[in-house]
């Protein structure tokens, strides 16, 4: 796992987060940590003997708020064959210098968890900035940018996103999308407001 951001900086504040309320939410990118830093960080646990699958860009943030990604994603292909994996809420894809950034990478796990406008307010709680169709349709437009693989995640919470209705405007804005996977999930950790609670197994699937 590879951290480029501080605590809880984030453009959503989603009900289910497992760390808890992001506070402030900002759709405003800048260079948090410096290139060389992370990357001689990165060269030294490679250089550990550890077992390592995939470099993933994720933590405590989203990834995309660093202006810098596109350059750490690039820097450590030159220095490894191994997989490089960003995960992402997908929010600022209808961004050209963002998509150029991901395009760099061998993996990207967006999040989706709503369709509608509402429900994107109810569930993600997003900056007064970013709007669930345009996220939408940058998410279709990378898909269609993107040599790599795409493995979407959607999170459902009982009683918020989880209706027939919107459950059939989630599969529509996921066909226009196009991922190579689909990942279902519903609360599991303990999330930023008591209210989000989980599907049971036999309801999510």
């Amino acid at each position: 796992g590879v951290e480029i951001l501080p605590f809880k900086t984030c453009s959503l504040d989603c009900i289910y987060c497992q760390l808890g309320p992001t506070g402030r939410t900002t759709a405003r990118r800048r260079a948090y940590f410096g290139v060389r830093e992370v990357l001689a960080q990165v060269r030294e646990a490679l250089r550990s003997g550890r077992r390592v699958d995939h470099i993933t860009f994720s933590g405590s943030g989203e990834p995309t708020l660093n202006t810098n990604l596109g350059r750490l994603v690039r820097g450590i292909k030159r220095m490894t064959g191994i997989p490089v994996a960003v995960l992402t809420n997908g929010t600022l894809l209808d961004r050209e210098d963002v998509r150029a950034d991901l395009r760099a990478a061998d993996i990207v796990v967006p999040s989706l968890d709503a369709a509608t406008a509402p429900l994107f307010r109810a569930v993600n709680r997003p900056h007064a900035s970013l709007d669930a169709a345009r996220t939408i349709e940058g998410l279709a437009r990378f898909r269609k940018e993107f040599r790599g693989r795409i493995w979407l995640e959607v999170m459902i919470v009982r009683g918020v996103n989880d209706s027939p209705a919107h459950v059939r405007a989630l599969k529509e804005a996921i066909a226009a999308i196009k991922p190579d996977r689909v990942q279902l999930n519903t609360v599991v950790r303990p999330p930023a407001e008591a209210s989000a609670r989980p599907l049971s197994p036999r309801e999510l699937g």
